[in-house]
């Protein structure tokens, strides 16, 4: 693998590892989730890409429009679903008032 591919390979992995990371951390801070829920939140994000690719191949004759099409689906079906998450530990955590 040459440099270019190498740097390339790099810059797409930062790309997708930071705002991961971010979201774990924010998971964990935020909404107090512990290592294993935060973690396993953050890994939403595999069947979210599952998703978008199936989704996506009917578009396989137009590349470019299929990868698109799959990285929108994923941030949707990953933002719903990290949401469900999210909403499902505010009800956990608050107080017992506030559930009726």
């Amino acid at each position: 693998m040459d440099d270019a591919n190498l740097i390339l390979l790099a810059l797409v992995g930062t790309v997708v590892v930071a705002p991961l990371a971010r979201e774990y951390a924010d998971l964990r801070q935020a909404w107090g989730l512990g290592r294993l829920a935060a973690l396993a939140t953050t890994l939403l994000v595999l069947p979210s890409l599952g998703i978008g690719l199936a989704l996506s191949l009917p578009l396989a004759e137009r590349p470019t429009l299929q990868w698109t099409a799959a990285v929108v689906v994923a941030i949707v079906v990953y933002s719903l679903a990290a949401a469900g998450v999210r909403a499902t530990a505010e009800r956990a955590t608050a107080p017992e008032l506030d559930r009726r």
